[in-house]
This record gives C-alpha cells, structure tokens and sequence, in this order.
C-alpha cells in the first residue's frame, strides 16, 4: 500500500489440520516482504509446565498455541534446548531421582539418554552443526564445562578450573562458548574459545548475572541480573554497548531469542504465577503468550521451519 507496488503471492492447498501452520507461513511470507527480515511465526517454541506435581514438556507454536506434550513426568523436567535443524530437543530429567540428559526425537517421541556420568548432568547447549553437545558435569567434583558429542561417548573437559562453570551457550560461528562462573566472587558472565583456551569476562555492571542467550548474528546478548532483590532481564551489545533492562516484572529467568534475533521469549511471574512473554529488544513492544495450564518456565525458541 505505502509503495503502491505488488509485493507478491503464495498459496497453499492444506489439509484442515494444517491451516494453523500454512496461515504462520503466509504471515512469514508477508512479514519477509515488507521488512526484509525472516518471519518467525511458523517457529516452535518448547516449554516446561508444572501442574498438580507432574512436569510437561511441550512443543507449541511460536504464539504458544497449538502445544503437544514431548513428555510427562512426576520428576523435574529442565533446560530444553532445540537442535539447530529443529528436529531434536535435549533436555535434563530427574526421573532416575539425579539429572541426567536426554536428547529427544520432536518427529517420532523416541529419545535416548545421552549424560548419565557420576554426579549431576545438566545444562545442554547445541553447537551450530548440531554435531556438539556443551554441558555441565560435576563427575569429577564441583560443576564444569564438557564437550560431549552429540551421538554419545567420552566427554572432553573444556576448563580445567575449581570454580562453579554452567549454563554454556555457543556463539553463533560455533568458535566460542559462553558461560556462568563464579570464579570473580559472584555469579558472572565469561566466554572461552572452543579449545578451552582465552577465558574472558562479559559481564561487569551488577553483582549476580546468569543464564545467557546469544542472538543469530552474534551482536546481542540477553541475560538475566539480580537488581536489588528483582531478577531481570537485560540486554547487552557484545560490541562494548552498556546493559539494559528491558522488563518491569522482577522473577525473569530463560531468555531464548526468536531466529530472526527480533524477539526475546522469557519466563516471569505475574500475579504470582508464571508466564511466557515475548518482547522487542529494547523492550517496548511485550506479549504474553498462551500456554497450557499450571506454571509455565524455561522456554526455548526454536530455528526457523524447514518444509
């Protein structure tokens, strides 16, 4: 309308039960051609409720909708991470009464334990060729950083260092890892090359800073900052910009950024229970999204859909 201009078409001959997704499609279609950006409306998020004693683990749509529970359990189910291919989902159950970590089949419900060594197996994050696992095991005392390959087999120690390492998330060039430590005193943010080699601190403003989320294309990070006693969400440009807290609520935690790198999807409270909320980067523009019932928390945003 602005232009004056054809932009284009596309149909779809769908089945009834796919008109959900073949609509998400035309909206990312519209969407990539008015701002130049990927649309991410056929995206999927996976997200963890705990209703009535019993965890879920569910796959849904981006706006939260359309949920199908992966799996249901009486233990805590923790840290769903998407496969960059989205066919995969690992996780950490507490079914064998510890956690351990399982890396589930999205397509079939079919899922094989990948980390069950001594001690607490934790924290997965994917590397950007799918083919590397980084985790957290505390198997030779104290919780640090492995690289487990994503078919199984002996993990390799990334740091050798006696302080707490967790919460590892891959740079997107897969050269780099970043992760929490607790070696400066308190609880910050660190990044190490894939060798184990060229530990650097992240973060400096504020006193406890946890659970990092990078973006596509490398230039932002979300994290989550104890701000007297709120937690909340900050985001940083990596490139020497300042933090900035982009949420009024005071219980963030799981920061996940949609694959365009436009949105950030997050767990939080409000009124007392917990809730998915999408926001813009600079935090002007916030969602809450639908889910299922009960206590909603750690959202992960999945890649972009592949047909």
């Amino acid at each position: 309308m602005v232009k004056g201009q054809d932009l284009g078409g596309q149909g779809f001959a769908v089945n009834p039960s796919d008109l959900r997704l073949a609509a998400h499609r035309v909206a990312d279609y519209i969407y990539e051609k008015l701002t130049g950006d990927k649309g991410v409306f056929s995206t999927r998020i996976a997200y963890v409720t705990k209703a009535s004693q019993r965890f879920q683990l569910w796959v849904a749509d981006a706006d939260g909708e359309n949920a199908q529970s992966a799996l249901s359990s009486p233990e805590p189910i923790i840290s769903p991470a998407w496969s960059p291919d989205g066919s995969q989902l690992a996780y950490v159950s507490f079914e064998s009464r510890k956690p351990v970590i399982y890396i589930h089949s999205v397509g079939t419900g079919k899922r094989r334990l990948i980390a069950n060594f001594k001690g607490s197996n934790s924290a997965p994050a994917w590397s950007p060729d799918g083919k590397t696992l980084a985790v957290t095991l505390s198997r030779d005392g104290g919780s640090q950083l492995f690289l487990l390959n994503a078919s199984g087999g002996e993990p390799r120690r990334l740091i050798q260092s006696g302080s707490i390492d967790t919460e590892p998330v891959f740079s997107p060039d897969g050269q780099s890892i970043y992760f929490v430590s607790d070696r400066g005193g308190s609880p910050q943010i660190y990044k190490v090359f894939v060798s184990g080699l060229g530990v650097e601190r992240v973060t400096f403003t504020g006193t406890y800073n946890i659970s990092p989320a990078l973006s596509p294309d490398g230039r932002w990070i979300a994290y989550i900052s104890r701000v007297g006693g709120a937690f909340k969400l900050h985001v940083m440009e990596l490139a020497g910009g300042n933090p900035t807290a982009i949420s009024d609520t005071t219980a963030d935690e799981s920061p996940s950024f949609s694959p365009n790198g436009k949105l950030l999807v997050y767990a939080t409270q409000q009124r007392g229970r917990e809730a998915l909320m999408t926001s813009t980067l600079d935090g002007k523009v916030k969602a809450r999204l639908n889910g299922q019932g009960g206590d909603i928390r750690e959202p992960n945003w999945g890649p972009f859909f592949k047909p």
